[in-house]
């Protein structure tokens, strides 16, 4: 059942919400509202994946020269590994010598972290990033509605309007 929306002032003014004003109009958010529900969601998603021993999802990109000595064979065996964090991988070749791979991982955030780091610090990756988010709802969030499916796996969805 959805909780009734609660209305809060909040007092800004100056070059502070003008920037709001811009960030808001940048990432499409229809009104200052949802600009302040988005960040806030956004504050308690760094909340729980700080937390090294929360479920998380992780996602890797890394871009590298392919024709560096064994990269991809090292890269592979790291991941052969980590098979119970490492979910899916996609390769994509962007040019005649460079490489991009995305890793799908799951697993403590902490291990998720260490695992990357191993991902992204490998001899001859050009550049890597993780980015993190929670495996399980961020309580407070709304817009989920809860459901049981046909395979019997129970989790919220986002509600679309």
């Amino acid at each position: 059942m959805k909780e009734p929306l609660v209305r809060f002032s909040v007092a800004i003014g100056g070059e502070l919400l003008r920037k709001f004003d811009q960030f808001r109009a940048q990432h499409r958010y229809p009104n200052r509202s949802e600009a302040v529900r988005g960040l806030m969601r956004g504050a308690l998603i760094e909340e729980v994946v700080s937390d090294d021993e929360s479920e998380a999802m992780g996602v890797v990109t890394l871009i590298y020269d392919h024709h560096v000595s064994r990269i991809a064979r090292r890269l592979t065996d790291l991941q052969h590994h980590h098979l119970d964090r490492v979910v899916t991988t996609t390769h994509v070749h962007l040019d005649a010598h460079r490489c991009l791979e995305v890793i799908l991982l799951r697993g403590p955030a902490r291990q998720i972290r260490t695992l990357a780091d191993d991902l992204i610090g490998t001899k001859g990756v050009e550049t890597g990033r993780l980015v993190l988010t929670p495996a399980r709802p961020v309580p407070g969030s709304e817009g989920e509605t809860g459901h049981t499916h046909p395979n019997d796996h129970d989790h919220p969805h986002r509600q679309e309007s």
